[in-house]
């Protein structure tokens, strides 16, 4: 345990959910941050510390300081280039809050939906060292068909069919549907997803997130602080960072799991809950593979069984085993990279998710990114 100092999350913010080009992000931050703060009943004076994950459409932390009049800062990170996405910035505010060097930390991610479809552009600059290897298979490394190429590997080694990637792009219909802040509501049917064209395949449409341009935000700080606070707080049990061994999104020695099975391993290894005792999963789907790959890599089943045991889709969708998205993740709620799956998590923890509450949680586990950046928290509510 420990103690006063343990990390705690104490409130969650967003704000609304775009689709149109050149929506400016600076207002969408600004209302996803004081809504955080006042879901956890503090001030803007009262927060000491900043971290987010940059990109296009994002606003670093000290801009944001000044947006909100923070007075000062004791702590503040740009977290951008590497790292588990957007959940790098809380699990920096993690560290920052347990070491002592700041007491209560505001994280967010804001993007545009022009940033989310950075990795699909088909021109690209000239480049020269390591670039002009891994240009060639596209844009940011080729991550689109990388991901391409990673089902097949998947389906070669591990067998299933794509329906099984299918049943997570159905179950994120069904999620979005209960869900206020959903964006793709309609129901899909395992027709309409084996029929989607194909990006790189056997990567198809509705295997990909949604780009959307929105922002959301949570407060971090210590269990002390948070017995002081009106709302109910989450406890972060444990925290895991992972890249395998030579990490790269193009090159690397594990091309189905990336670093999910090491960091999955160092997350259990420092919790004080079992995967047998989770409630509820949250777990990254910029790509369906990615999700599937978090699945079996946590433990929640074993390698290459996810077909039998999402049991057509029943054992993660509402009244399931083990309910997974439940806000619809990125591929129906819209892309926010990552930041929104711990939120919904907390929102889970807590009881707030009305129509998609998942009924006694009490341990959640969030995963985030893949390849050589991976990251994975273990959530927990007495």
């Amino acid at each position: 345990m420990k103690g006063a100092r343990q990390a705690t999350v104490v409130g969650v913010g967003y704000s609304s959910v775009h689709r149109e080009i050149g929506v400016d992000t600076r207002p969408l931050v600004v209302d996803a941050c004081l809504g955080a703060l006042h879901d956890a009943g503090l001030t803007t004076s009262q927060i000491d510390a900043v971290f987010e994950y940059p990109g296009a459409g994002s606003q670093i932390a000290v801009n944001v300081q000044r947006l909100l009049g923070i007075p000062d800062l004791r702590a503040f990170g740009d977290l951008g280039g590497s790292g588990p996405s957007g959940l790098a910035a809380a699990m920096a505010a993690v560290a920052a809050v347990e070491s002592g060097v700041c007491d209560v930390a505001l994280v967010f991610r804001s993007v545009n939906r022009e940033w989310g479809q950075q990795s699909g552009r088909t021109e690209v600059p000239p480049a020269g060292n390591a670039a002009q290897f891994t240009l060639p298979y596209g844009d940011f490394g080729g991550i689109i068909p990388s991901i391409g190429m990673k089902k097949y590997r998947r389906l070669a080694e591990l067998g299933g069919s794509e329906e099984d990637y299918g049943h997570i792009t159905l179950n994120a219909r069904q999620w979005s549907a209960m869900y206020e802040r959903g964006v793709l509501t309609q129901p899909l049917t395992m027709d309409d997803y084996l029929s989607s064209r194909f990006i790189a395949e056997p990567l198809r449409l509705l295997d990909c997130d949604y780009p959307v341009t929105g922002a959301c935000a949570a407060i971090i700080t210590t269990a002390e602080r948070a017995r002081d606070l009106a709302g109910a707080a989450v406890t972060v049990d444990s925290v895991a960072f992972g890249t395998g061994s030579r990490p790269d999104w193009t090159f690397s020695d594990d091309f189905v799991f990336g670093g999910t099975i090491g960091c999955a391993q160092h997350l259990w290894a420092t919790s004080s809950v079992t995967p047998a005792e989770v409630d509820v999963a949250e777990l990254y789907d910029g790509f369906t593979h990615i999700t599937i790959s978090w699945v079996e890599a946590l433990g929640l089943c074993g390698i290459g069984e996810f077909g039998d045991w999402v049991d057509g889709g029943k054992r993660i969708g509402p009244g399931g085993a083990l309910p997974l998205n439940t806000n619809g993740g990125q591929l129906a709620s819209g892309r926010l990279h990552g930041l929104s799956f711990l939120t919904e998590a907390v929102q889970q923890l807590r009881g707030d998710c009305g129509p998609r509450q998942v009924p006694g949680a009490r341990v959640a586990v969030v995963a985030n990114a893949h390849g050589p950046q991976c990251g994975a928290m273990v959530l927990t509510r007495t």
